[in-house]
Formats: C-alpha cells, sequence, structure tokens
C-alpha cells in the first residue's frame, strides 16, 4: 500500500509541476515570419486584413512578430468570420453648366 501512496503522491506532484509551468509560459509569444511562411502579397485572394490574427489598428498581428502588411498572408491565416470589406467609393464630381 505505501507504493500506492507513493505513486499517487508523485502523480500530484507532476500535475502541480505542470499546471505552474503552464502558468509561466508568456501567452503573447510570437512566431517569426520565416516560421509561418509571410509573404507580403495575397495567397489565393487571401489576405491578413481579413484574417482573425490581424490588428488594423497597429498593422500587427496576434501570433507573427513584427508589422504585417494588410495585403499580406501567412501559413496560420483563419478568415474573420466578423470580417466586412469597406468599399471606399470614389466621390464622382458634377458640375451643372
Amino acid at each position: 500500500m505505501k507504493k500506492r501512496s507513493s505513486r499517487r503522491s508523485f502523480f500530484k506532484y507532476m500535475s502541480v509541476l505542470g499546471l505552474a509551468s503552464f502558468y509561466t509560459v508568456p501567452l503573447y509569444a510570437k512566431t517569426s515570419k520565416e516560421t509561418v511562411k509571410y509573404q507580403e502579397t495575397p495567397k489565393d485572394g487571401k489576405r491578413c486584413k481579413e484574417c482573425l490574427h490581424f490588428i488594423p489598428e497597429t498593422n500587427e498581428c496576434k501570433t507573427v512578430e513584427g508589422k504585417i502588411d494588410p495585403d499580406g498572408w501567412c501559413s496560420i491565416y483563419f478568415k474573420n468570420p466578423n470580417y466586412k470589406e469597406t468599399k471606399v467609393e470614389a466621390e464622382v464630381n458634377t458640375t451643372k453648366e
């Protein structure tokens, strides 16, 4: 019976140790552009500005290091379901003569 209790103690200790190490890992760590095959051009019509990870206010990504081109693309692209394209219509000057 003593073995069983020491085994349980060991697994309890290991689970606590695992949780402690999980909480010490920074959740803001970002991946390098090379790792995710980042490119400054769209791929198959997919662009960073449509991605769930893109932060438009700062042209940054939540998961990739550095500045991001809104028209770029990388391998962790995930379409933002709430993204809506805003089209800027050119003003047409019509003057009446």
